[in-house]
């Protein structure tokens, strides 16, 4: 017997005994430096800074970030939906919406910060969705222009519109980007807006009325108030959604959606939250007390 087939015979005749009952293939591939990429818990693969504390080191270890939002916002979407999502990251909620959209669908994310957006784009073309959703490096506000946006490598999720102090540790520094208005960009048949902005949520909204006049569309945010009142009134912006027939949701840890009532929104700790004139995923309308 040659010596080839003889060890595959072994093999054979081992997994039979259930001696070996599977090969585990790498998770983690480190490119260098400044570049890795990782396997996803949902099967994605995914370019990461092995350098970035705040997120690339979770999808390092875990495969896996923030799991009860997550699951939230992909159960959103259906094939053919529309996505825009601000503050995007390395791309992993990009990923996920881009796979559950498809083809017909399409995905619009938008990262100032270069070295994250650089990386997402990456992780689209590796994943065969680049077809279909785009990553756009640019911050979004109420306005157009040129703005200040703080950033840093260590905490690459902490990348926020600055505000006149540095704030993400040794490595933090300031860059020029540009900046759009959503309805500046005359967007239609938007099902899913998704915010990751460090305290700007009022302002992305604010240069989005267009947007969120259309009837079914949903937005989940994460909602922080003291990273908001740096840069809003919560109680104008609350008010704002409100008048415009919103209601709310928390996400919580378990996956559910727990219904808030606006004058409560003032003293909520920080989660993410769904805004919807309807209630999302079967979800009970908030009741007043």
């Amino acid at each position: 017997m040659q010596w080839p087939k003889r060890i595959a015979n072994l093999l054979r005749s081992d997994i039979a005994k259930g001696m070996i009952t599977k090969v585990e293939r790498p998770h983690y591939f480190y490119l260098g430096e400044s570049l890795a990429m990782t396997k996803l818990r949902n099967g994605h693969f995914i370019y990461v800074d092995p350098q970035e504390e705040s997120v690339c080191s979770h999808l390092i270890a875990h495969g896996d970030w923030e799991p009860w939002i997550y699951n939230i916002v992909v159960d959103l979407v259906k094939p053919g939906d529309h996505v825009v999502e601000v503050g995007g990251h390395v791309g992993f909620y990009t990923l996920g919406l881009a796979a559950k959209v498809g083809p017909t669908g399409s995905v619009l994310t938008f990262e100032a910060n270069p070295r994250l957006a650089a990386l997402a784009s990456r992780s689209l073309r590796f994943n065969g969705y680049s077809a279909w959703a785009k990553v756009v490096q640019k911050a979004v506000s109420d306005k157009a222009g040129v703005l200040k946006f703080a950033l840093s490598r260590q905490f690459g999720g902490g990348g926020h519109l600055y505000i006149g102090k540095q704030t993400l540790g040794a490595d933090g520094e300031v860059l020029e980007v540009n900046a759009v208005r959503l309805d500046d960009l005359k967007l239609k048949n938007i099902r899913l807006l998704r915010i990751d902005a460090e305290g700007s949520e009022a302002l992305i909204l604010g240069g989005a009325t267009q947007v969120l006049a259309q009837p079914d569309i949903v937005v989940c945010m994460e909602w922080d108030l003291v990273q908001m009142r740096s840069r809003s009134k919560p109680a104008d912006f609350v008010k704002s959604l409100t008048d415009m027939g919103f209601h709310f949701w928390k996400i919580t840890t378990a996956s559910k959606l727990e219904p808030v009532e606006p004058d409560a929104m003032l003293s909520l700790k920080p989660c993410d939250v769904l805004v919807a004139r309807e209630p999302p995923l079967g979800a009970s309308l908030p009741v007043a007390p």
